[in-house]
């Protein structure tokens, strides 16, 4: 048996002891299985500051836009925020009208960058071994479903998640994107799968929250320290810096029992 590249951590031994007990492996997609925003040129820039602009602005069209939302880098945050407001009791059709617009914009630009969204490093190892394990897989993803299921064609992992839960964004009720734990429960419907033998990889406190509510196993990822801090300050843990330091393990441990 080879000895995994990575030096083992706490963080990554509790990781793999919260794999070795789960059935079903969660993947939120954008971060931990992917870099979605990434721009056609290739050059890895982060374009979703560009796309939570974009999203403002055609909020600001149909009214003031709130304080909490102005600047945010994150499309998600802002689109999940008007989601709120526009399900409130009493809502304006003029908000109502903003959110059907800011959804078709956001799930334009999923789509589009779904094209050229690269790689996380270790996620395709992770999945192929989680798989030949013969462990579930599943996604549950606040992107549209559509743009994960093209991800998933582009770099050739679809039949890893045929006949598998790949829950994304609910177009009839956008509200309940992450941390509402509506995409969780769908993924643990779909596998009939008690919600313990499943774990989540998330890089965002939405994951975390999802996870909590649902009472899912939560792994949390992030490739930049910030991020990392920002889940175990939240409480999340473990927390982990590498999907390669996990795909290590699952092969080293492939010979062993499943």
């Amino acid at each position: 048996m080879t000895a995994p590249a990575h030096p083992e951590s706490a963080a990554v031994r509790r990781a793999v002891d919260l794999l070795a007990r789960a059935r079903c492996l969660v993947w939120d997609f954008d971060g931990p299985m992917a870099q979605l925003f990434v721009g056609e040129d290739g050059a890895g820039e982060n374009e979703a500051p560009l796309i939570a602009e974009e999203l403002l602005g055609i909020a600001a069209q149909h009214g003031p836009v709130p304080v909490e939302a102005r600047d945010s880098p994150d499309p998600h945050a802002v689109f999940r925020l008007y989601a709120h407001r526009a399900s409130a009791p009493g809502a304006s059709d003029r908000l109502r009208a903003a959110v059907a617009e800011m959804r078709h914009a956001l799930t334009a630009r999923e789509l589009k960058a779904a094209e050229h969204a690269t790689p996380t490093p270790g996620a395709d190892r992770l999945i192929r071994a989680w798989h030949g394990r013969g462990r579930g897989l599943a996604v549950a993803s606040n992107n549209h479903a559509d743009a994960v299921r093209r991800y998933l064609e582009r770099a050739s992992l679809e039949r890893y998640f045929a006949g598998r839960p790949v829950i994304g964004r609910c177009d009839a009720e956008v509200r309940r994107m992450k941390p509402d734990p509506w995409a969780l429960n769908e993924v643990v419907t779909g596998t009939g799968t008690d919600v313990t033998g499943h774990v989540l990889i998330g890089d965002s406190l939405a994951d975390l929250g999802a996870a909590d509510a649902a009472g899912m196993p939560f792994i949390g990822y992030h490739r930049e320290p910030w991020g990392r801090k920002t889940l175990t300050d939240a409480g999340a843990w473990p927390v982990v810096d590498s999907i390669e330091a996990l795909a290590d393990e699952v092969e080293a441990s492939a010979s062993g029992p499943a």
